[in-house]
């Protein structure tokens, strides 16, 4: 959105003023923070209501009406006439949606994928949400370039937002329910068509019925252990810590400062010394493409080699060093806003830092926490963890965006020394906290995790496999039970 507010058509309709770099005007800069903030307020709630919802009535229902939700704000935002008020109830109601299906997402394509690609399928939120963003920088490039000064130079990019979404909401009509939700109401048979259908094996597979076993062993493991427990049940010394990591995984990711660079790139291009409005948002472009990247490269080759833990450590390193060096970079040659002689060498210096900032994010903190918060946590509680991530993530957001443009005008370089010492901590306490997730199956993350229960310890993974392989003596007396086969006398044989 930061970029669609550079465009002059957006002030002149607005009433905002034109010609005013960065957050140099005290409205434009207030304008800025409440429309990129409430979004974000707006998703927070959505992610809370996105986590009840997810575990009543299954994934993909919920995330086709969260994509309702985010839908009708787009139009409302399209819509919106010289009135601010259009323009915020529009973010808010579109934040809902997008909130809800932050919940979701990941949850669902965590439940549906192998444990030796998950982390790169899962981790395709990320990259498709910097693909959206990056989409959007060159769209309002595109437009401030070509087209007049006039509304219609605004509503494109505001109105694109309906076209993926449209898109998506026909791609969910060819999906089906995640399998391990639909084995935690006992709808075993369609649990099993469902993973068939997602793996496109037959249901009469040997790899099939086997994980299906794992799955409604590990469900019915959690329902045993778990009997009669209600609230109670987060604050068990094994999923304690795990609310606990998710909590702080997204609060760090947060206080990178990387929101504060994406929804205001044009006009901290600005700031960092790069004069006027389409130059500033062409160097944007830039610096999505960068991203996309970078994501890309990572989600391929990285994250199911190195690992989670390790890039978490490196990335926050590599970040705050490029962090430290903007912030002397900046305090030592700050930009002359009266030059006319274009980019200075200190300039592109910081664009260099922040392009290098941005593939350290991209290697790291920007997926990983998505993959990371979907994995850890048994079924029953899966979606109200990623939905405290998700919340978590956009309730640090709402608060980072909105104090950025103070704190640019304010602080100035000091910020980016702020954003470093931040990603300094959270490196520190990755070393010390964060457990290594690659490589494990969804129903071995009991094993990581919780070393013993309230109610007694909980088998290892060998156990656990010989639960899952004596369930019902092999993998088709499994499919027998599925069907509803009485297979009992089997077992006793």
């Amino acid at each position: 959105m930061g970029s669609v507010l550079e465009l002059p058509s957006f002030k002149a309709d607005f009433g905002l003023e034109e010609g005013s770099p960065g957050f140099s005007n005290a409205k434009n800069a207030q304008v800025s923070s409440n429309v990129v903030s409430l979004l974000t307020a707006g998703c927070f709630f959505g992610a809370i209501l996105g986590s009840i919802v997810n575990d009543k009535y299954g994934r993909r229902y919920s995330i086709m009406a969260f994509l309702m939700l985010f839908l009708i704000g787009s139009a409302v935002q399209t819509a919106a006439t010289s009135e601010l008020s259009y323009m915020y109830s529009g973010r808010v109601v579109a934040g809902l949606g997008i909130g809800g299906m932050s919940a979701i997402t990941p949850v669902f394509v965590s439940e549906n994928c192998p444990p030796a690609i998950r982390g790169r399928i899962a981790g395709l939120f990320q990259e498709f949400l910097v693909i959206g963003v990056t989409i959007a920088y060159w769209l309002c490039y595109g437009v401030a370039e070509t087209l007049p000064a006039t509304t219609k130079q605004w509503r494109i990019p505001i109105g694109f937002q309906l076209v993926p979404g449209g898109l998506m909401m026909i791609g969910m009509f060819f999906l089906t329910e995640s399998p391990r939700w639909l084995a935690k109401e006992n709808r075993l048979e369609e649990a099993l068509e469902a993973l068939a259908y997602m793996r496109s094996e037959p249901t009469t597979s040997p790899a099939v019925q086997t994980e299906m076993a794992e799955i409604k062993a590990a469900v019915e493991h959690e329902v045993e252990s778990t009997q009669g427990l209600t609230w109670r049940e987060p604050f068990l010394p094994g999923n304690r810590i795990r609310f606990v990591n998710c909590f702080l995984m997204f609060f760090w990711q947060q206080w990178t400062g990387t929101n504060s660079i994406g929804y205001y790139a044009p006009q901290l291009f600005q700031t960092v010394g790069v004069s006027g409005g389409n130059t500033s948002l062409f160097t944007t472009g830039i610096y999505g493409i960068v991203k996309v990247v970078a994501t890309g490269v990572f989600l391929v080759i990285g994250i199911d080699k190195v690992g989670r833990r390790w890039s978490l450590v490196a990335g926050a390193i590599w970040m705050c060093a490029m962090m430290f060096i903007l912030g002397g970079v900046l305090v030592s040659y700050p930009p002359d806003p009266d030059s006319n002689a274009g980019i200075s060498s200190a300039s592109l210096a910081m664009i260099v830092m922040i392009y290098l900032y941005v593939i350290g994010y991209s290697a790291s903190w920007g997926p990983i926490p998505w993959v990371y918060v979907s994995e850890i946590f048994p079924t029953r509680l899966r979606s109200y963890g990623v939905g405290c991530g998700s919340a978590t993530q956009w309730l640090f957001n709402f608060v980072v965006t909105y104090v950025t443009p103070a704190a640019i005008g304010n602080l100035g370089w000091k910020t980016f020394i702020m954003f470093g010492c931040f990603c300094f901590a959270m490196a520190f306490w990755v070393f010390l906290v964060v457990r290594e997730t690659k490589g494990r199956s969804l129903e071995e993350m009991g094993v990581l995790f919780e070393k013993f229960h309230a109610f007694g310890s909980l088998p290892d993974v060998e156990t656990a496999n010989e639960t899952k392989l004596s369930f019902d003596g092999a993998a088709t007396s499994v499919h027998n039970e599925v069907q509803g086969v009485e297979t009992e006398e089997r077992v006793k044989r």
